[in-house]
C-alpha cells in the first residue's frame, strides 16, 4: 500500500463524512477519532452501547466502527437501533467491527451484520483502507440507483 498516494485519496473521500466510533477503551476510541478527524471526517466517539444510543437520537451517522465487546452491554440493541434508523431514512448504515480475541479468529465475536473486521492490535493503514472502501461502495451503489430512477 502506498500511504502518501491512499492518504492524499482519503482526505478527499472522508470529508464531510460521518462516523460514530464505539468503543469502551478510551485509548482506541481516541486514536480512531484523531485519525479520521485528520483525513477531513466528523467523529463522534461513544465509550458504551447506552452512549452510543443516545447519540443516535441526534447524530446519524454514515459509517459506524464498533467494538463487540462490552460489559454488561449488548451490541445487539445498537444493531437493532440502526436496522430502526435504515427503515427509516432508506440508507444501510455500514458497520466495522473491532474485537480483541485470544484466538485470533472471528469465531467468537456475536453474529451480527458487518461489512468488515478488525482483529485489535491491527494496521491503521488497513482501517483507512476499509472505510475508504464502504464510502467508495455506498457512493457507487447511490449514484447506480439514481441512475436507474432517472432512466
Amino acid at each position: 500500500m502506498n500511504l502518501i498516494n491512499d492518504f492524499c485519496l482519503a482526505v478527499g473521500i472522508l470529508k464531510g463524512l460521518q462516523v460514530l466510533v464505539v468503543d469502551n477503551d478510551r485509548d482506541s476510541r481516541d486514536l480512531y477519532a484523531f485519525l479520521l478527524e485528520d483525513l477531513s471526517a466528523n467523529v463522534i466517539t461513544a465509550g458504551s452501547i447506552k452512549e452510543a444510543l443516545e447519540t443516535l437520537s441526534w447524530f446519524t451517522p454514515n459509517i459506524i466502527v464498533s467494538e463487540v465487546r462490552f460489559l454488561g452491554e449488548s451490541i445487539y440493541t445498537l444493531v437493532n437501533t440502526l436496522n430502526a434508523i435504515e427503515v427509516d431514512n432508506g440508507n444501510h448504515i455500514p458497520i466495522i467491527v473491532t474485537s480483541t480475541s485470544t484466538t485470533g479468529t472471528c469465531d467468537q465475536i456475536p453474529d451480527v451484520e458487518f461489512e468488515e473486521y478488525l482483529l485489535k492490535p491491527f494496521d491503521l493503514d488497513e482501517f483507512v483502507s476499509m472505510i475508504v472502501n464502504q464510502v467508495q461502495e455506498k457512493v457507487t451503489k447511490n449514484f447506480c440507483t439514481e441512475l436507474l430512477v432517472a432512466n
